[in-house]
């Protein structure tokens, strides 16, 4: 299976404190007719962190049935113990995933050896396809070259997901990369045309909740071979990251939707709102935005 463009890392829309079925339909429905090539829920900014395992499980499943084969479906199943992960991805399975994402276990500091043993050990028991999520700057461990030197062998890994922001190991594992079913995407927003170019196969993205068309016209820019379009439309969403970073993840991203029209609630604790001292500097960022994009 060979993962291609810019996919979607799609929030989890919440109202009092549960998933909000109709919501999430409602989004599902609104990415799909914009044209992103695929969803990928349950992750970071689809707050796994403070789902259960049976909330995980109801949204995987809301989600796959709405989406009902029109774009591919990539879950995330990280946990930190081996065998919960093995668990809830067979789960995942069931519903019709096309493949579970797996982030690299967090809280505990793990050597390389273990993490090799840890995925491979998933990989061997799982009833669909994985991808590799890696995110140091959050869990505390790298998914060094030498490792995905080692993980890229096995067959039923089929994917990365970079988000370390480290261009030259992005470079690297490209560089890896010999099989026509695996596919290194990047996972920070602000690489993504560096990554097309350097040869990454797409990008999962969580501007593209709120920035959908012009992420997707950075992907589609590349392709059609306009760099000077795709690098001005790259730098362009520069400023919403900007405002991202004025709370916890995804608390700017979720009012940002809010604010376009598309109410997804607001995250669960222990994040919190967005706070009023910020919310003219955002909604005037917002505005800008939404003078440019279509709703």
């Amino acid at each position: 299976m060979k993962i291609r463009g810019l996919i979607t890392a799609m929030v989890t829309p919440m109202h009092d404190g549960k998933v909000d079925e109709l919501a999430t339909k409602r989004l599902v429905n609104h990415l799909i007719e914009k044209g992103i090539h695929g969803l990928f829920i349950l992750g970071t900014n689809g707050e796994f962190f403070s789902l259960s395992d049976n909330e995980k499980v109801n949204f995987v499943q809301i989600v796959v049935d709405e989406v009902a084969g029109r774009v591919p479906v990539f879950a995330g199943a990280g946990c930190i113990a081996t065998s919960q992960v093995i668990d809830l991805s067979n789960k995942f399975a069931n519903l019709g995933v096309d493949a579970v994402s797996v982030i690299t276990p967090y809280l505990i500091k793990l050597s390389q050896s273990e993490l090799i043993e840890h995925y491979t050990v998933i990989a061997n028991k799982i009833k669909v396809p994985m991808i590799l999520y890696n995110i140091p700057q959050n869990t505390g461990i790298n998914i060094e070259v030498t490792t995905f030197e080692q993980l890229i062998k096995h067959p039923n890994i089929i994917g990365i997901k970079d988000s370390s922001g480290d261009i030259k190991q992005l470079e690297d594992f490209i560089k890896i990369n010999d099989r026509n079913d695996f596919s290194v995407l990047v996972g920070s927003d602000s690489k993504m045309l560096q990554a097309f170019e350097l040869g990454a196969d797409g990008a999962v993205s969580a501007t593209s909740n709120f920035l959908t068309n012009t992420d997707l016209d950075i992907y589609k820019s590349f392709k059609e071979g306009d760099r000077n379009k795709a690098r001005k439309l790259q730098d362009s969403i520069e400023p919403f990251r900007k405002i991202l970073k004025y709370a916890s993840i995804p608390s700017v991203l979720k009012y940002s939707m809010s604010f376009k029209g598309i109410d997804v609630g607001k995250p669960r604790n222990p994040i919190q709102d967005v706070e009023p001292q910020y919310f003219q500097e955002i909604n005037k960022i917002l505005m800008s935005y939404l003078r440019k994009e279509e709703i």
